[in-house]
C-alpha cells in the first residue's frame, strides 16, 4: 500500500483506539480492521461526516462485503486503495463517486518562515484540554468530543500543538508518527483567530518536530480544488512545501448526497486557518 495511505490509516487507527469507552458508547464509535492494511471507522451519531464514517485502503470484494455489514444504514465513504479498480463492484453495491480528496506529501526540510503574532507550543497531557478546545471549537464539534481529543496529547505517537495568544488557545494541529511516516491532521482554528497565520505556524512546528523524530515522509490531505468551495486548507498545505500526489476517490451510497462530503473533515483533518 502507498505510504501516503498507510500514514493516514495508522493515524486514524490510533485516534479511534484512544476514544474513551463512555464517548464511544454515546456516539456509536467503532473501528474494523479489514486486513491488508485497510480500516473502516464509524461514528453512528455523525452520519453526515465522511471522515468519521470512512473505509480506507479497500482492495478486495470481500472487504466491501464486510463494510456493508459494519455500516448498516450509517452513511459512509469508501476509498479504494490507489491503483485498485473497484468501480464495477462498488457500483453493483449501490455506490457512486463523490467529492475526492487530494493527498499531499513532502520531506522534512524546514519550510519557509511564517509570520504570526501567535505563539505555538507542543502540549502534553497537562495541557491536553487546550488542544481539544481549539480543535472542537474550530471544527464545530460537540463539546463532548473534547473528552476524546484530550486523550491524544502525550499518547504514544502523538505530538499535539496549540497556538496561543497570551494564555488563550487559538488553534490546534497534530502530528502522528508511525515509523518514518508522519501524518498531519486535526488542524483547526477558533473562529475569531482566523486569518492570523495560525495554521501555517503550526504546520511549520509539526514539520520541524517530525524532522527531530527521524521521519522521512510527511503526509496530509484535504478536499480537491473545486469552484465555489473554500480552499484555505489547500493553500496552507502548498505554502508549507507539500506537493499534490494524487486525487483519492471517495464513493458514497447513491441514496446519500455525495456533494455533502465536505473538504472539512473533523477529528483528524483540517479547516482553513
Amino acid at each position: 500500500m502507498e505510504p501516503t495511505e498507510v500514514a493516514e490509516i495508522e493515524a486514524l487507527r490510533a485516534n479511534f483506539a484512544a476514544c474513551p469507552a463512555d464517548v464511544a458508547a454515546e456516539f456509536g464509535v467503532a473501528s474494523l480492521d479489514l486486513g491488508r492494511g485497510a480500516l473502516a471507522v464509524r461514528v453512528s451519531e455523525a452520519p453526515a461526516n465522511p471522515f468519521l464514517n470512512h473505509a480506507l485502503g479497500i482492495s478486495t470484494v470481500e472487504q466491501l462485503e464486510a463494510i456493508t455489514e459494519f455500516y448498516g444504514d450509517v452513511r459512509h465513504a469508501v476509498s479504494p486503495e490507489p491503483g485498485v479498480d473497484l468501480d464495477a463492484p462498488l457500483h453493483a453495491r449501490g455506490y457512486e463517486p463523490g467529492y475526492a480528496w487530494m493527498k499531499f506529501s513532502r520531506g522534512v526540510e524546514r519550510p519557509e518562515p511564517t509570520a504570526t503574532d501567535l505563539v505555538v507550543a507542543e502540549v502534553d497531557g497537562t495541557r491536553a484540554f487546550d488542544f481539544a478546545r481549539a480543535a472542537v471549537e474550530g471544527l464545530g464539534e460537540p463539546d463532548r468530543v473534547a473528552d476524546w481529543l484530550t486523550q491524544l496529547p502525550g499518547r504514544d505517537g502523538w505530538h499535539c500543538f496549540v497556538a496561543y495568544e497570551g494564555g488563550e488557545t487559538a488553534a490546534s494541529g497534530a502530528l502522528y508518527v508511525s515509523g518514518q511516516l508522519g501524518w498531519l491532521g486535526i488542524a483547526a482554528t477558533r473562529p475569531h483567530f482566523r486569518r492570523r497565520g495560525a495554521q501555517s505556524a503550526i504546520l511549520a512546528a509539526r514539520i520541524e518536530r517530525a524532522s527531530e523524530l527521524g521521519c522521512a515522509l510527511l503526509v496530509t490531505e484535504t478536499g480537491e480544488l473545486v469552484d465555489e468551495r473554500p480552499s484555505g486548507s489547500y493553500r496552507n498545505v502548498l505554502r508549507a512545501g507539500f506537493e499534490p500526489r494524487y486525487l483519492r476517490a471517495n464513493y458514497f451510497p447513491k441514496a446519500a448526497d455525495p456533494g455533502a462530503a465536505s473538504h472539512v473533515k473533523t477529528i483528524g483533518s483540517s479547516r482553513p486557518a
